[in-house]
C-alpha cells in the first residue's frame, strides 16, 4: 500500500514540475514585458516634462513687446510712476509700460488659436498629439496633451516676518481651478493622456508664468 501511495505521489509531482516548467516562459515574458513597461512609460514622463518646459519659453502675451519704441503693452503692474509716465512694479525695471493698452483678446477663458508666438494663452482649450519615440528605439506612441491656461491670484499676504502667496495647481479632473481676474501670473496646465492606451499614462503637469521682470 505504501509503494502505492508513493507512485501516486510521485505522479502527481511530476505533473506539478512539468506545469511549472510550462509557466515559466510565460512568467518571464510578463516580467520582461512589465520591466519594458515602466522602462518605456519613465522615458515617456521624462519627454513630457521636456515638452512642457518647451512650452514655458512662449512669450507672455500678443501685447508684451515694446513696438516702435514706446512702452510695453501690459495691465495689472504699472504701479510705478507720475505723469503718465509709468514703470512695472519691479524696482529695478527701466522699461515704461503702458496699463491702459494691454491686451483684450485674452480674459482667462478664451481658447487660444495654438500659436504660441502670440502668447503663452493661445494654449488655452487646445489639444495635440505628441509622437514619443522609446529612447531604446522602435515605434513611437502617441500622447495627447490639453491644454488650460488662466490668470491666477499673485497677491501675498503678509504677517510680520512672513510672506505667503497660494498658487492653486490644476488637476486632471479640473484643469483650470480658482480664476482670478487679471494678475501678473499666470497658469499653465498640461493633461496628458495615451487615447489608444498603448502607455499606462496619464498625469497632469501645472507650471506658473509670471510677467513681472526687467
Amino acid at each position: 500500500m505504501r509503494k502505492a501511495m508513493a507512485m501516486i505521489e510521485l505522479i502527481f509531482a511530476i505533473v506539478i514540475m512539468a506545469v511549472a516548467v510550462m509557466t515559466i516562459p510565460s512568467m518571464m515574458n510578463i516580467a520582461g514585458n512589465a520591466t519594458k513597461g515602466m522602462t518605456i512609460d519613465e522615458d515617456v514622463m521624462s519627454r513630457m516634462a521636456g515638452w512642457t518646459i518647451d512650452k514655458f519659453q512662449a512669450r507672455w502675451d500678443a501685447n508684451y513687446d515694446i513696438a516702435n519704441s514706446g512702452p510695453l503693452w501690459i495691465g495689472g503692474e504699472c504701479t510705478r510712476g507720475a505723469n503718465n509716465v509709468w514703470f512695472r512694479a519691479n524696482p529695478s525695471s527701466v522699461i515704461q509700460c503702458d496699463d491702459q493698452n494691454r491686451s483684450a483678446a485674452y480674459d482667462g477663458t478664451a481658447p487660444g488659436d495654438g500659436n504660441t508666438s502670440k502668447g503663452i494663452e493661445q494654449l488655452n482649450g487646445g489639444s495635440e498629439t505628441v509622437s514619443i519615440t522609446p529612447t531604446g528605439g522602435g515605434s513611437p506612441y502617441s500622447v495627447t496633451a490639453t491644454y488650460s491656461v488662466a490668470y491666477v491670484n499673485s497677491s501675498i499676504s503678509v504677517s510680520g516676518n512672513t510672506a505667503t502667496a497660494t498658487w492653486t495647481l490644476g488637476s486632471s479632473a479640473n484643469m483650470n481651478p480658482s480664476p482670478s481676474g487679471t494678475s501678473n501670473l499666470k497658469r499653465v496646465v498640461t493633461q496628458f493622456s495615451s487615447p489608444a492606451d498603448e502607455l499606462d499614462v496619464s498625469t497632469t503637469l501645472t507650471f506658473f508664468k509670471s510677467n513681472k521682470g526687467n
